[in-house]
């Protein structure tokens, strides 16, 4: 027991502040029993809102700030009752952290007697401490924070009034995102005492790294900014990369990746060096138009005329085709057939019509075969199948 309490009794010496072991096990002790109440708080609250139907985000918001401040005021708390000096902190925040990777040295002493620190200690006008990390942490962080509302009021305010095209909106609203965010974290490094030599240091190295291990990120951010400046594709395109087999709308164009939402609600994050290496199908390049082919076959004793006329039919139905495209539609024609060729089991035609929007090309096709099929059905149109002769083959008997 003399031991223990001896144990107990003990003192640590923490950057100069003297703490005992009894206090730190007093503090851990606080600070378990405020967490077990903070958890009890937020279960008991969790019920009141759902009985006075709080709405989801706004309860899921206040719990995170309850939890917030308990344990804020808790660990005050279990400072105070352990009776730790919260100068500690201060010295913590401080501390110069270029001393943790230095060795040991023993003080010189001088011809008077007084002891001299070893150079390099003490020397350094701006050392690197927890509390300059913090600030630069705060200052970036600002920075992005800042850039988000200007973004927000320019969108609102600015370039939509002005009618400003949202591929043209995405490109100044990115400028204005990066010169926030580098001007942020130059000045957190400024912060930190990271002085402009330092830097052109830190960017030599990158460089050799580039050169070594980051060619695919490189090639990555240079495509990014050809697809953002040179724009082989915009916000809203409906793009297929053929040799992926991706389909789907530009949502986003990023530095180093492009979001692409496919048929089924699904983002698909593309490189961009992929985009600008492979072939890309731009479907709505100049226009959203698109041409719908849609290939028939019937058999060799059909009326071709009847066929024609069918499929033409079919096509003046559906609510999506365009029937009489206007002057301002170039090469856009109305509905018509095309005689292809005679096949081996049928006689093949394309039903080419035009529709405003590509992105219904599946639904509208779709459409149009189901029509089609009723059509032939009502005018007697056959659609033939291939006939194969099986021919079998059975071994002689041995003689």
């Amino acid at each position: 027991m003399d031991q223990f309490n001896d144990f107990l009794q003990a003192s640590i010496n923490i950057l100069g502040e003297s703490i005992k072991v009894e206090q730190i096990v007093k503090f851990i002790l606080i600070l378990i029993v405020v967490l077990v109440s903070a958890g009890f708080l937020h279960r008991w609250f969790r019920r009141l809102f759902n009985r006075l139907r709080v709405p989801q985000d706004l309860a899921n918001r206040m719990l995170a700030l309850l939890l917030l401040i308990v344990t804020v005021v808790g660990i005050g708390l279990a400072f105070g009752l352990a009776e730790i000096s919260t100068g500690f902190f201060g010295k913590a925040f401080n501390y110069p952290l270029t001393q943790l990777f230095q060795t040991s040295q023993k003080s010189d002493e001088t011809e008077a007697g007084e002891e001299q620190s070893p150079v390099g200690v003490d020397g350094d006008e701006n050392p690197l401490t927890l509390a300059r990390l913090f600030y630069a942490f705060v200052i970036v962080f600002g920075a992005f924070i800042l850039s988000k509302y200007v973004q927000w009021a320019l969108r609102r305010q600015v370039l939509q009034a002005f009618q400003i095209e949202r591929h043209t909106q995405f490109i100044l609203l990115r400028f204005i995102h990066f010169t926030f965010i580098i001007i942020g974290i130059l000045i957190g490094l400024g912060a930190v005492g990271v002085s402009f030599t330092s830097l052109a240091i830190i960017f030599g190295g990158l460089s050799i790294g580039i050169g070594f291990g980051l060619q695919n990120i490189a090639s990555n951010l240079i495509s990014g900014l050809i697809l953002i400046f040179e724009r082989p594709i915009k916000i809203g395109d409906l793009v297929e990369v053929t040799d992926t087999d991706i389909f789907g709308r530009i949502s986003s164009i990023n530095l180093r990746s492009t979001v692409i939402v496919s048929l089924d609600e699904k983002e698909v994050i593309v490189p961009n060096s992929q985009l600008v290496t492979e072939s890309v199908h731009n479907l709505t390049h100049d226009n959203d138009r698109f041409r719908l082919r849609i290939s028939v076959g019937v058999s060799y004793n059909s009326d071709v005329e009847l066929v024609r006329r069918t499929l033409i039919e079919a096509a003046h139905e559906h609510p999506q085709v365009i029937k009489d495209p206007d002057p301002t539609m170039e090469n856009v024609t109305a509905p018509f057939v095309r005689f292809v060729k005679f096949g081996e089991f049928s006689l093949d035609f394309d039903l080419l019509a035009w529709i405003p929007d590509s992105f219904q090309r599946f639904d509208v096709a779709s459409d149009l075969h189901f029509m089609i099929w009723e059509k032939f059905k009502v005018y007697g149109i056959k659609v033939p199948f291939p006939q194969r002769d099986v021919h079998h083959f059975y071994p002689k008997e041995d003689e």
